[in-house]
């Protein structure tokens, strides 16, 4: 076994014989390199890219929020599979939850120089299929269990999301009604936080201003009973 972490970036291979075995694995493949690098996830989490010797690169994200680390080990990638379990506005949950949103999983690959974005690992919520974001472009498409590509058919990919949002127009149609409601309750939400705190505000206020007023009668009854 070869720990994830021999293979990171910069890392040291005491061991000649796990470095001729990695040297013999990557010949066997015809791979030039496999790299790792620890990601945002739960504990030893890892994603990883390969270079094939014809020059193409693919870079695996695994699960993981947005990752700087990952960024530069999948640098210039051909193809770029990344998690994308949450839709854009529930950025909150996916900090909770160590995941990526749609558009963050779209920025790493931008910022990466990906040649193409493949979105994977959506949340159940998604049943059928996940909502899409205003950053989808012709780099970007979304996968399906069982989906077959070869790097030709990149370009071909993004041109079938008017059909997949024709075809599943009704659950798309739910799930859009389902984020508004949510929205809705965060407004309401953060409405009645805001009240609250005028509210306390004001209280505050007032008990101050009371006080001020009570302080000069004491000293008035004070000097009447002097007299």
């Amino acid at each position: 076994l070869i720990p994830n972490t021999d293979l990171c970036a910069g890392a040291e291979i005491p061991k000649q014989r796990v470095k001729s075995f990695i040297q013999a694995l990557l010949r066997k493949n015809d791979l030039d390199n496999f790299q790792t690098c620890t990601v945002h996830h739960c504990k030893n989490s890892f994603a990883c890219s390969f270079t094939h010797t014809s020059g193409w690169k693919l870079a695996f994200s695994g699960d993981t929020m947005p990752c700087n680390a990952f960024v530069q080990t999948g640098k210039d990638a051909t193809l770029l599979i990344h998690e994308a379990t949450l839709e854009d506005g529930m950025e909150e949950e996916a900090v909770d939850k160590k995941h990526s949103t749609t558009s963050q999983a779209i920025g790493i690959g931008m910022r990466m120089n990906a040649e193409f974005i493949m979105l994977n690992h959506f949340s159940q919520r998604y049943a059928k299929i996940p909502l899409f974001s205003e950053d989808f472009d012709d780099r970007v498409g979304i996968s399906f269990d069982h989906m077959r590509m070869r790097f030709e058919d990149f370009k071909i990919l993004p041109r079938l999301i008017p059909a997949l949002k024709t075809l599943f127009a009704e659950d798309i149609g739910e799930m859009e009604e389902r984020r508004e409601r949510r929205e809705l309750r965060n407004l309401r939400g953060s409405s009645s936080e805001a009240s609250s705190e005028q509210k306390m505000a004001d209280e505050g206020r007032g008990a101050k201003r009371d006080q001020e007023e009570a302080a000069p009668r004491s000293v008035e009854t004070k000097r009447l009973k002097t007299v």
